[in-house]
């Protein structure tokens, strides 16, 4: 049979037909060049981190911290989770998209509009004067960034992996340069601002270069409806789950003040910045291959259950190095100067154990369109959360922390896998089975590295932080595979890995998955 004559015009980059030959082999090859790229990704965060921790004070960043709350809320409204809509519909219109366009450039003036009219009150709120002018200056971000949602969305249905990560690395090296140099030039924290400004600025240019898709107008009546009740939801779940993430940091900052921020904002920073590496460029291929695989339940199931193998073998290992090896780690990396973060760093490193568990449940929801059941979880296991934030504030920065992971393992995961179980081909059962053997795996290995330093060797004179670290994950990394090589389901989780590299290969045969 011929294949289906080229499309021409804007609906050519819509259609997605043309990825069902090879779906699988996408999905893959998509996931290796995007693990690739956050090699690049992640060297330009460290050198971030590392060289601004130097540069800038632990209150140069709790007070851009107290800002950045209040505007990565409002951010989530500039989506409204429309770009998941445009990414998870099996066709769309040039009509709908365009629609879609005006609708997140509209958000993002109103969205300006609004935290100018808040400066004042944030400044209150923290008593901070300084806070006035850089939330004013951030809320040209919100314009900028929604000039592009909808061709970021078209780059990830048309599952064009490379260009993402390609804009992704020039708008983080743009912004890192401007941040360095800034901070190096003595403009404190200023330096952040300018970070997350050419940030935005450089992705929404690059994105407009790179998709050729350019909108018409307004359409009514075009069929947006759906995808605005799919977007919506999912935009509630992001603004709980926001919430949830930075309930915390508002706490901290309104009655401990832009120090005690600063350490915590940059323990859970530094935390978060390699499980992000690999957790945000796995969903983005993900999500779009589960989307296309919804009425083929087995296969669906079985996709699912690999990329969750993937993500605990690549993530565990780092939060067992996070939690045994806290004090070394933060030494390293940002310096003598931000040792009292060590604490809080080793807490919320407990916390990220089930982390890799809940964010995959994320692509199960969003894949089969239950962006409303995602929410009402989310909503049910914050509750709980809060109120375990809200006991740990007044105690201490150190007991947000404890009290964080303590809700987090014991409560808000467990709900949110209940949820996510209760209909389609994955259920809670096999996310437990898919998972435990690689948990626990991690748990011999945090305790071969807290019994190695305990022991006689971690106290010898050349083991210092920077060979502590190197240590501490060669000891994780050994007994970690040397767990799951002796498991029957550990070897299975690796093999599953490991069927990654024939898919590849079949690229060049033309065979279909």
């Amino acid at each position: 049979m011929p294949d289906d004559p080229p499309v021409s015009g804007p609906e050519r980059f819509l259609r997605t037909d043309h990825l069902q030959k090879d779906l699988k082999g996408r999905a893959v090859r998509g996931g290796l060049i995007t693990m690739l790229a956050q090699v690049g990704k992640f060297a330009f965060q460290l050198v971030n981190m590392v060289v601004l921790a130097r540069l800038l004070s632990p209150d140069d960043f709790g007070l851009v911290g107290m800002v950045t709350s209040l505007v990565g809320f409002l951010t989530i409204f500039k989506d409204l989770g429309l770009s998941a809509a445009t990414i998870q519909r099996p066709e769309i219109t040039h009509a709908q998209v365009s629609t879609l366009f005006w609708v997140n450039t509209g958000f993002g003036l109103l969205l300006a509009g609004l935290t100018l009219a808040a400066a004042p009150l944030v400044t209150s709120f923290y008593h901070e004067p300084r806070l006035h002018i850089v939330t004013c200056t951030l809320a040209a971000g919100f314009v900028i960034s929604g000039l592009s949602v909808q061709h970021q969305a078209l780059l990830r249905r048309q599952m064009q992996f490379g260009t993402i990560m390609k804009i992704d690395l020039l708008a983080l090296g743009c912004g890192t340069t401007v941040a360095v140099v800034t901070g190096w030039l003595g403009h404190g924290y200023w330096a952040l601002v300018w970070l997350q400004l050419v940030l935005m600025t450089v992705t929404t240019l690059a994105s407009w270069i790179a998709c050729g898709w350019r909108p018409g107008g307004w359409h009514r009546n075009c069929g947006v409806g759906e995808m605005l009740g799919l977007g919506g939801w999912l935009a509630a779940f992001r603004m709980v789950s926001y919430w949830i993430q930075n309930i915390d940091n508002v706490l901290i900052g309104r009655f401990w003040g832009t120090q005690s921020l600063g350490y915590y904002m940059r323990a859970y920073q530094l935390l978060v910045m390699p499980l992000s590496q690999i957790n945000l460029p796995i969903g983005e291929v993900t999500i779009p291959a589960l989307s296309r695989m919804t009425t083929e339940l087995e296969r669906y199931r079985d996709a699912y259950g690999k990329v969750l193998q993937m993500v605990l073998l690549l993530t565990l290992p780092v939060i067992v190095v996070t939690v045994g090896a806290a004090d070394w780690v933060i030494e390293v990396v940002l310096g003598r100067q931000w040792i009292a973060a060590a604490d809080i760093f080793m807490w919320l490193g407990i916390m990220a154990f089930s982390e890799p568990v809940r964010y995959t449940s994320g692509y199960l929801f969003i894949s089969q369109g239950r962006t409303k059941e995602m929410f009402i979880a989310e909503l049910v296991s914050s509750l709980f959360l809060v109120a375990a934030i809200a006991v740990g504030v007044v105690h201490s920065t150190k007991m947000v922390a404890i009290c964080f992971a303590v809700s987090s393992l014991v409560i808000r995961t467990p709900i949110v896998l209940y949820y996510v179980g209760r209909s389609g081909p994955v259920t809670t059962g096999y996310i437990y089975k898919t998972a435990i053997p690689l948990i626990l795996a991690s748990l011999v290995a945090l305790a071969a590295l807290i019994g190695f330093r305990h022991s006689t060797y971690a106290s010898l004179p050349w083991v210092n932080p920077f060979t502590g670290c190197l240590l501490a994950t060669a000891i994780t990394g050994a007994a970690f595979l040397l767990v799951l090589a002796l498991l029957p389901a550990g070897r299975a989780s690796l093999n599953s890995v490991r069927e990654l590299l024939p898919m590849l290969r079949n690229r060049s045969k033309g065979k279909t998955a």
